[in-house]
């Protein structure tokens, strides 16, 4: 007697579309590849309500994300991310754009914490060298208000001398950052 194919497959092999079957090589690797799709929707979830919207992600998938951020433990919890990581293994195009939009942010995260590292990295030198610094800085940016900083850079490093708080080198951060880079 013969045997038709489909008896060995379980329930749970005949939901999972033969793209993914011909993708993957077992069973285990289609579970990681699942859970890493869930775990995309969870790091979303993460995110404030607005970064979610400025996101413009569709309607419905949206409306689940906000969902999963606004629910406390349980197994409802468990539930509401299964059926995220659903939606979003229904449309691959919408992985790969969440994937770019996380990588544009993980981006623009770094550059500006780059740049207030070149801030700090200023305002330290401004404080522990005093004029030497300051000339240099204004040729770089000549729009700069001399007096003002030189005045911060006097008070900081006095404030550094007494174990005062750093009232002046945040005032004097405040003003870097504000400035045109």
């Amino acid at each position: 007697m013969v045997r038709p194919r489909n008896v060995n497959r379980t329930k749970a092999d005949t939901n999972i579309p033969d793209w993914e079957q011909e993708e993957f090589g077992s069973r285990t690797q289609i579970k990681k590849a699942a859970q890493a799709v869930t775990d995309l929707g969870e790091k979303l979830a993460e995110m404030t309500e607005s970064e979610i919207k400025k996101m413009q992600l569709p309607a419905e998938f949206e409306q689940a994300i906000l969902m999963l951020k606004t629910m406390d433990k349980g197994p409802a919890i468990k539930r509401q991310k299964l059926f995220v990581g659903k939606l979003l293994r229904q449309n691959e195009d919408l992985i790969i754009e969440i994937k770019e939009k996380l990588a544009e942010k993980e981006a623009r995260a770094k550059q500006q914490n780059a740049h207030f590292q070149k801030l700090e990295k200023w305002r330290d030198r401004l404080i522990e060298e005093g004029d030497e610094a300051l000339s240099e800085f204004t040729e770089h940016y000549p729009q700069v208000d001399r007096q003002q900083l030189r005045q911060w850079i006097r008070n900081a490093q006095k404030e550094q001398n007494e174990n005062k708080p750093p009232k002046s080198a945040r005032l004097l951060f405040k003003y870097l950052r504000g400035l045109e880079w």
